[in-house]
Order: C-alpha cells, then structure tokens, then sequence
C-alpha cells in the first residue's frame, strides 16, 4: 500500500480499509482501493472522521466545485495530495448524510470494482462487459461516463456507492483526432473516434444515494 505506507498512528487502520475487497487488477497495479464500507462508508459523518483520523486531519473547508464554484467540503489530508479525499454531505449544517467521496487528483485510488485513474478506455470496456457512453472533451464535464448501458460497472459497489469515471484525452494526441471527439456530445466508448483518440481514466468519485 505504497500511498498510504506513513500513515500516523491514529490514521494506520485506512491503509487495511483501503485494501479490503481489492480486485486482482487493482492488486497486481499495487494500487490502493476505496470500500465504501467502515469509516469511509455512507454513514459516516465529520465528527467521525475526525473520531477515526485524528482532528489535524480532518478540516472544513472551501474547494474547487464545477465551473469555478467554491463548495463546502471535508478534508481528510489536506496537506497530502497522494492521500487527500474530500466529502461532501447532503447535510452541510450537520456535516452528515455522506453524498460523495472525490480523491485529489494526485490521489491514484481506485475503486473496487476495478476502475483506477490510468486505464483505458478499451480496459474500462472490459471491466463493464460492453460499450458505454462518454461526454466529449474540453469542455467542464469533459470525459465523464454518462451511461453504463447496464454493463457491470453499472451496479452499486459494496456499502452502496456508485463508482463515477471521467477520461482525458494522453498527451500527444493529434489535434485532428482530439477535435473529433471534444465538445457537450455524447459518444459510444467504441466509437472510432474514441479508439482513436485513447482516451484513459483520469479520475474516479464515490456517490451515494441520499434521502
């Protein structure tokens, strides 16, 4: 578990909640992976996270939301990027009713269904059994897996969260086959411009349903 090998004390347990249920993929890619079960989990609050990893921490704070919006979140880590995980809550007053977990983006977790930042987008295909439906690129949701047409990924992961996936187009792509895939469309993950494009997982989220 090489992110989260110099854990403190009061945080060591995350390096045991982060491995359990790790596919053989994730596994062979040394690769941590989030269960969204215990400490993590949907019933997890701010007040619990503190309980669980100390109160250095865990902060309230302002981070970057969707179109340069600011939003509430808490932070676990915050002054580590390879291990920062921000929450978000459908009660903000309380800081409780957990509705996602967002990895930062240096933060290289994966999910236990297999998905993990750096995969392709044929790789992701085989994980969900079938194609599935991505938003075309530059733009501010960019990238993200807008439908899993049923496929495997398509189902909650243990602890009820749903795994969500945005691609970015690799550095070195051509400019013709970039442009062929940019804009707010949505495009077949097996598309032949998708193909050759290669798009690959940029980064992952953790959402729960909430009342």
């Amino acid at each position: 578990m090489p992110l989260f090998a110099r854990l403190s004390a009061p945080a060591s347990a995350l390096a045991s909640i982060l491995a359990l249920a790790a596919p053989a993929a994730a596994q062979e890619a040394a690769s941590p992976v989030l269960s969204c079960t215990g400490p993590l989990g949907a019933d997890t609050s701010h007040a619990k996270l503190v309980a669980a990893f100390g109160k250095d921490n865990v902060v309230w704070k302002q981070v970057d939301g969707a179109e340069g919006e600011k939003i509430g979140a808490t932070v676990l880590y915050p002054k580590d990027a390879k291990k920062r995980l921000e929450f978000f809550w459908a009660d903000d007053k309380k800081r409780e009713k957990l509705s996602s977990i967002r990895p930062a983006r240096d933060n290289r977790i994966g999910a236990q269904n297999g998905v993990r930042p750096g995969l392709s987008i044929a790789e992701v295909e085989k994980l969900n059994g079938k194609p599935f439906a991505l938003s075309g690129f530059d733009w501010d949701y960019g990238g993200s897996v807008t439908d899993w047409k049923g496929g495997e990924l398509d189902k909650p992961a243990p602890g009820g969260c749903i795994v969500s996936v945005r691609f970015a187009l690799p550095s070195g792509v051509p400019d013709k086959a970039a442009s062929a895939v940019a804009g707010d469309r949505e495009f077949a993950s097996n598309a032949a411009e998708m193909k050759a494009a290669k798009p690959i997982v940029d980064s992952i989220a953790f959402g729960w349903s909430v009342e």
